[in-house]
């Protein structure tokens, strides 16, 4: 049983959206620890509430092996709090998830400056544009933008990213395998290779109306700042915002009384404190002396031209997005032929657990984390087969202390 496993049954266990995660593990050390501890322990300790304990006992932990092979299956990875790459902002909000399944990479959050950038799913032109223009700005001078991976102005500002080389990550309200807004699938393909796609969910979840509230926690805590584009005052963007400002977090809003009931979220917003945003240096400006380090500005960006002036079409919106999923799925499908491993004919004298660890290498290099997240076998007999195929000379140890086939 490996440290995953037990971390996979507490999520099970106590759900998604949690509000207790951080007393929970202010008073237990780890998820191992819960799983042997008695049901009298787990009461007295006083951070489980009655239906907890009662589902920890109900919850078998032989089932995160089921989860470990959706991952697999998905390429997504599994982040537990204990990982260097689960975001350090999220670790300090009282209901951080004990469970991130990630596809693609985290990284950049140790790069650069995480903000949110959300508003409702039917945009007026002026507000598609502003989120796109904002989104340059701010990825190209050091900023990372979170959404919602939704149409609207999340796919404003995903693509706004994606259009100046630069990644975005995006929370989903359903795991990775479930085709949620297919039309908006391509897109999200991209994001996981131009950043990462993240969900609290297992792969196979699917969507419903009550996770996206408890997913909007997550957008906002892994940001510094929350910026709303457009929203009415009952939105997930404005959930999203209020989540941000429970979290310490900065609140800006596009004042835009003229767009009607769509905005009147942001001018509530505004009057109760937001940051108002006409132009990108509104948002900058507040973190240089904070983040001078990763903030770096480029001259190439105009940072007080007006984002309220701006106007895009539909058509010519839709377009923008079909030319950078059809730009990004050319460029991936030739990276994967360029970097496909070159794999030889295996010999029958291998171990069957060798066999199936050789099997793995669709992609190259890859760490023991990739290859334990997609062989079910002890670690163990992981290394003893990574030992075997390596002395038989099929694969070899780089010095990134990652596999590869050779």
């Amino acid at each position: 049983m490996r440290k995953v496993n037990y971390y996979l049954w507490l999520q099970q266990a106590i759900g998604a959206g949690a509000s207790n995660t951080a007393r929970i593990f202010e008073t237990f050390s780890s998820a191992e620890e819960i799983f042997k501890a008695t049901d009298v322990e787990r009461r007295i300790s006083g951070v489980f509430t009655p239906e907890q304990i009662e589902r920890l006992r109900a919850t078998d932990i032989e089932d995160s092996y089921k989860i470990m092979g959706e991952c697999a299956a998905a390429g997504v990875d599994i982040l537990t709090p204990l990982d260097d790459d689960y975001p350090e902002n999220l670790l300090l909000i009282h209901d951080y998830p004990i469970i991130l399944y990630v596809k693609g990479s985290l990284d950049v959050l140790k790069r650069k400056v995480p903000i949110a950038i959300v508003g409702t799913r039917k945009p007026a032109p002026r507000s598609v544009a502003a989120a796109q223009e904002l989104s340059k700005a701010l990825t190209k001078c050091g900023f990372v933008v979170v959404s919602g991976g939704a149409l609207g102005i999340d796919t404003a500002a995903h693509t706004g990213a994606i259009s100046v080389g630069e990644e975005t990550i995006a929370v989903l309200g359903c795991g990775h395998s479930f085709k949620y807004l297919k039309e908006n699938e391509p897109l999200r393909d991209v994001i996981s290779i131009n950043g990462a796609t993240i969900s609290e969910y297992p792969p196979s979840t699917k969507s419903s109306p009550w996770n996206f509230p408890i997913r909007n926690r997550i957008i906002s805590g892994i940001s510094v700042g929350t910026v709303v584009v457009e929203g009415k005052v009952k939105s997930g963007s404005l959930i999203t915002s209020k989540h941000a400002t429970l979290q310490d977090r900065d609140v800006f809003a596009f004042p835009s009384r003229e767009l009607g009931a769509t905005s009147n979220g942001c001018d509530s917003l505004i009057e109760d404190g937001a940051i108002p945003v006409t132009n990108s240096l509104d948002i900058i400006g507040s973190y240089l002396n904070v983040y001078g380090d990763q903030i770096k500005i480029d001259e190439s960006v105009d940072l007080l031209f007006n984002l309220l002036e701006l106007n895009l079409s539909k058509d010519d919106f839709d377009n923008q997005v079909e030319n950078i999923v059809k730009t990004h799925e050319d460029m991936e499908k030739e990276r994967r032929e360029r970097f496909k491993p070159k794999k030889r004919e295996l010999n029958g004298n291998l171990s069957d657990e060798a066999k199936r660890v050789y099997a793995v290498f669709e992609r190259d290099p890859i760490s023991i984390k990739e290859l334990a997240d997609s062989v079910i076998m002890p670690m163990s007999s992981l290394l003893g087969a990574l030992t075997e195929l390596e002395i038989s000379g099929y694969i070899e140890l780089l010095p990134n202390t990652k596999y590869s086939v050779k």
